[in-house]
Protein backbone atom coordinates (compact mmCIF):
# COMPACT_ATOMS: atom_id res chain seq x y z
CA UNK A 1 0.00 0.00 0.00
CA UNK A 2 1.19 3.45 -1.07
CA UNK A 3 2.89 5.57 2.07
CA UNK A 4 0.41 8.78 3.13
CA UNK A 5 1.06 11.66 5.27
CA UNK A 6 -0.72 13.44 7.59
CA UNK A 7 0.55 17.36 6.81
CA UNK A 8 -0.25 19.81 9.83
CA UNK A 9 0.72 22.81 7.77
CA UNK A 10 1.19 26.41 8.88
CA UNK A 11 0.37 28.14 5.68
CA UNK A 12 1.05 31.06 4.52
CA UNK A 13 -0.17 33.93 2.73
CA UNK A 14 -3.78 35.21 1.97
CA UNK A 15 -1.98 37.99 -0.02
CA UNK A 16 1.69 39.66 0.11
CA UNK A 17 -0.04 42.81 1.80
CA UNK A 18 -1.49 40.36 4.38
CA UNK A 19 0.40 37.90 5.73
CA UNK A 20 -1.67 35.56 7.92
CA UNK A 21 -0.80 32.40 9.02
CA UNK A 22 -3.70 29.77 8.76
CA UNK A 23 -3.66 26.11 10.24
CA UNK A 24 -5.15 23.51 7.92
CA UNK A 25 -5.42 19.55 7.94
CA UNK A 26 -4.96 17.58 4.53
CA UNK A 27 -3.96 14.15 3.31
CA UNK A 28 -0.71 13.41 1.32
CA UNK A 29 -1.12 10.51 -0.56
CA UNK A 30 1.58 8.97 -3.34
CA UNK A 31 -1.75 7.15 -4.60
CA UNK A 32 -2.96 8.35 -7.93
CA UNK A 33 -5.92 10.75 -8.33
CA UNK A 34 -8.17 10.63 -10.86
CA UNK A 35 -10.71 12.91 -12.01
CA UNK A 36 -14.13 11.72 -12.66
CA UNK A 37 -13.76 12.57 -16.29
CA UNK A 38 -10.29 9.98 -16.44
CA UNK A 39 -12.56 7.34 -14.60
CA UNK A 40 -15.33 7.11 -17.54
CA UNK A 41 -12.39 6.62 -20.40
CA UNK A 42 -12.09 3.05 -21.66
CA UNK A 43 -9.33 0.97 -19.93
CA UNK A 44 -7.71 0.84 -23.41
CA UNK A 45 -7.03 4.70 -23.22
CA UNK A 46 -6.33 4.30 -19.61
CA UNK A 47 -3.91 2.69 -20.31
CA UNK A 48 -2.65 4.59 -23.39
CA UNK A 49 -2.28 7.49 -21.00
CA UNK A 50 0.17 5.33 -18.57
CA UNK A 51 2.54 4.63 -21.03
CA UNK A 52 2.45 7.91 -22.68
CA UNK A 53 3.26 9.54 -19.61
CA UNK A 54 6.01 7.18 -19.31
CA UNK A 55 7.28 7.93 -23.15
CA UNK A 56 6.91 11.79 -22.90
CA UNK A 57 9.62 11.48 -20.42
CA UNK A 58 11.74 8.87 -21.76
CA UNK A 59 11.07 8.91 -25.61
CA UNK A 60 9.23 12.42 -25.95
CA UNK A 61 9.92 12.38 -30.00
CA UNK A 62 7.92 9.12 -30.12
CA UNK A 63 5.39 10.19 -27.59
CA UNK A 64 4.72 13.49 -29.20
CA UNK A 65 2.78 12.41 -32.23
CA UNK A 66 0.36 9.55 -30.35
CA UNK A 67 -0.26 12.69 -27.86
CA UNK A 68 -1.17 15.19 -30.37
CA UNK A 69 -3.45 12.76 -31.89
CA UNK A 70 -5.08 11.55 -28.59
CA UNK A 71 -5.83 15.06 -27.57
CA UNK A 72 -7.87 15.20 -30.98
CA UNK A 73 -10.54 12.83 -29.33
CA UNK A 74 -9.90 14.19 -25.83
CA UNK A 75 -9.35 18.01 -26.19
CA UNK A 76 -10.48 18.63 -22.20
CA UNK A 77 -8.25 15.61 -20.48
CA UNK A 78 -5.92 18.12 -18.94
CA UNK A 79 -2.71 15.66 -18.51
CA UNK A 80 -2.85 15.08 -22.14
CA UNK A 81 -1.49 18.56 -21.75
CA UNK A 82 0.69 17.77 -19.63
CA UNK A 83 2.68 15.33 -20.88
CA UNK A 84 2.88 16.62 -24.57
CA UNK A 85 4.39 19.89 -22.75
CA UNK A 86 6.86 18.09 -21.29
CA UNK A 87 7.96 16.18 -24.67
CA UNK A 88 8.38 19.44 -26.69
CA UNK A 89 10.52 20.64 -23.33
CA UNK A 90 12.59 17.30 -23.58
CA UNK A 91 13.14 17.59 -27.40
CA UNK A 92 14.11 21.46 -27.40
CA UNK A 93 11.16 22.51 -28.45
CA UNK A 94 10.49 25.27 -26.19
CA UNK A 95 8.18 27.61 -28.04
CA UNK A 96 5.77 24.76 -28.51
CA UNK A 97 6.08 23.70 -25.33
CA UNK A 98 4.78 27.22 -23.77
CA UNK A 99 2.08 26.98 -26.29
CA UNK A 100 0.77 23.73 -24.87
CA UNK A 101 0.67 24.81 -21.32
CA UNK A 102 -0.67 28.23 -22.35
CA UNK A 103 -3.57 26.09 -23.95
CA UNK A 104 -3.77 23.98 -20.88
CA UNK A 105 -4.57 26.86 -18.88
CA UNK A 106 -6.72 28.64 -21.04
CA UNK A 107 -9.02 25.41 -21.09
CA UNK A 108 -8.57 23.44 -17.64
CA UNK A 109 -8.01 26.76 -15.60
CA UNK A 110 -9.22 25.21 -12.25
CA UNK A 111 -6.33 22.13 -13.07
CA UNK A 112 -4.11 22.77 -10.08
CA UNK A 113 -1.25 21.60 -13.05
CA UNK A 114 -2.16 23.94 -15.24
CA UNK A 115 -2.15 26.76 -12.89
CA UNK A 116 1.42 25.62 -11.78
CA UNK A 117 2.89 25.05 -15.35
CA UNK A 118 1.63 28.67 -16.49
CA UNK A 119 2.63 30.34 -13.20
CA UNK A 120 6.09 28.57 -13.91
CA UNK A 121 6.22 30.11 -16.95
CA UNK A 122 5.20 33.89 -15.48
CA UNK A 123 7.87 33.78 -13.53
CA UNK A 124 10.17 32.92 -15.69
CA UNK A 125 9.14 35.61 -17.46
CA UNK A 126 9.07 38.16 -14.58
CA UNK A 127 5.31 38.28 -14.78
CA UNK A 128 4.92 38.17 -10.52
CA UNK A 129 1.96 39.63 -10.74
CA UNK A 130 -0.25 37.34 -12.99
CA UNK A 131 0.57 34.49 -10.21
CA UNK A 132 -1.49 35.85 -7.54
CA UNK A 133 -4.18 35.81 -10.11
CA UNK A 134 -3.73 32.32 -11.38
CA UNK A 135 -3.99 31.24 -7.99
CA UNK A 136 -7.18 33.61 -7.13
CA UNK A 137 -4.49 35.41 -4.26
CA UNK A 138 -5.18 32.34 -2.14
CA UNK A 139 -1.53 30.77 -1.18
CA UNK A 140 -2.53 27.34 0.48
CA UNK A 141 -3.99 24.44 -1.28
CA UNK A 142 -6.76 24.07 0.76
CA UNK A 143 -7.66 27.92 0.48
CA UNK A 144 -7.68 27.45 -3.45
CA UNK A 145 -9.93 23.60 -3.36
CA UNK A 146 -11.60 23.58 -0.14
CA UNK A 147 -13.77 20.56 -1.04
CA UNK A 148 -10.64 18.68 -1.33
CA UNK A 149 -9.33 16.61 1.68
CA UNK A 150 -6.44 14.40 -0.06
CA UNK A 151 -3.98 15.91 -2.47
CA UNK A 152 -0.76 13.90 -4.56
CA UNK A 153 2.91 14.23 -3.12
CA UNK A 154 3.72 16.06 -6.32
CA UNK A 155 0.81 18.63 -6.26
CA UNK A 156 2.17 19.55 -2.36
CA UNK A 157 5.90 19.50 -3.79
CA UNK A 158 5.09 21.40 -6.21
CA UNK A 159 2.98 23.92 -5.19
CA UNK A 160 4.88 24.90 -2.32
CA UNK A 161 8.25 25.18 -4.39
CA UNK A 162 6.62 27.31 -6.22
CA UNK A 163 4.97 29.34 -3.71
CA UNK A 164 8.30 29.59 -2.14
CA UNK A 165 10.35 31.27 -4.82
CA UNK A 166 7.64 33.13 -5.55
CA UNK A 167 7.48 35.09 -2.42
CA UNK A 168 11.52 34.79 -2.33
CA UNK A 169 11.36 36.71 -5.99
CA UNK A 170 8.97 38.96 -4.52
CA UNK A 171 10.39 40.42 -1.43
CA UNK A 172 8.48 38.37 1.48
CA UNK A 173 11.24 36.33 2.85
CA UNK A 174 8.98 35.21 5.71
CA UNK A 175 6.55 33.55 3.66
CA UNK A 176 8.87 31.92 2.01
CA UNK A 177 10.47 30.40 4.87
CA UNK A 178 7.30 28.74 5.85
CA UNK A 179 7.05 26.99 2.92
CA UNK A 180 10.76 25.93 3.11
CA UNK A 181 9.96 24.57 6.14
CA UNK A 182 7.22 22.43 5.77
CA UNK A 183 8.99 21.37 2.27
CA UNK A 184 12.25 20.30 4.66
CA UNK A 185 9.51 18.16 7.01
CA UNK A 186 7.32 16.18 4.44
CA UNK A 187 10.06 16.34 1.38
CA UNK A 188 13.72 16.87 2.55
CA UNK A 189 15.38 15.64 -0.89
CA UNK A 190 12.77 16.47 -3.28
CA UNK A 191 14.39 19.32 -6.23
CA UNK A 192 11.84 21.27 -5.35
CA UNK A 193 12.78 21.95 -1.49
CA UNK A 194 16.58 22.00 -2.60
CA UNK A 195 15.85 24.84 -5.37
CA UNK A 196 14.12 26.50 -2.61
CA UNK A 197 16.96 26.24 0.06
CA UNK A 198 19.39 27.66 -2.81
CA UNK A 199 16.96 30.53 -3.17
CA UNK A 200 16.48 31.25 0.21
CA UNK A 201 20.25 30.00 1.61
CA UNK A 202 22.84 30.41 -0.75
CA UNK A 203 26.62 28.95 -0.18
CA UNK A 204 28.90 31.34 1.72
CA UNK A 205 30.95 30.85 -1.11
CA UNK A 206 28.60 31.77 -3.70
CA UNK A 207 27.61 34.93 -1.78
CA UNK A 208 31.07 36.12 -1.40
CA UNK A 209 31.98 35.51 -4.78
CA UNK A 210 29.03 37.48 -5.68
CA UNK A 211 29.80 40.24 -3.09
CA UNK A 212 33.46 40.85 -4.52
CA UNK A 213 32.22 40.48 -8.03
CA UNK A 214 30.47 43.65 -7.63
CA UNK A 215 32.94 45.06 -5.75
CA UNK A 216 35.41 44.54 -8.70
CA UNK A 217 33.08 44.91 -11.90
CA UNK A 218 33.44 48.62 -11.67
CA UNK A 219 37.08 48.14 -12.20
CA UNK A 220 38.44 47.30 -15.84
CA UNK A 221 41.76 45.45 -14.24
CA UNK A 222 40.61 43.25 -11.54
CA UNK A 223 39.64 40.38 -13.45
CA UNK A 224 42.49 38.48 -13.12
CA UNK A 225 42.20 38.96 -9.35
CA UNK A 226 39.08 38.05 -8.87
CA UNK A 227 39.83 34.45 -10.45
CA UNK A 228 43.09 34.37 -8.40
CA UNK A 229 40.85 35.20 -5.14
CA UNK A 230 38.05 32.57 -6.39
CA UNK A 231 40.70 29.96 -7.06
CA UNK A 232 42.09 30.09 -3.63
CA UNK A 233 38.57 29.50 -1.80
CA UNK A 234 37.65 26.80 -3.84
CA UNK A 235 41.16 25.24 -2.74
Amino acid sequence: MAKRKKAKQPTALQSQDDLKTVWLEYEITSEPIRDKQYKRLPGRVKDAIEQLYQNAQRRPRQAIPELVDLLKKYPNLPMLYNYLSVAYAKTGQREKAEEVVRENYRRNPDYLFARLNYAELCRAQGEYEKIAEIFEHKFELKLLYPKRKRFHFSEVTNFMGLMGIYFVETGEREGAERYYEILKEIAPSNPRTKMLRRKLYPSFLKRLLCRRAGQWSIEKDKEPEFNKVKDKLIK
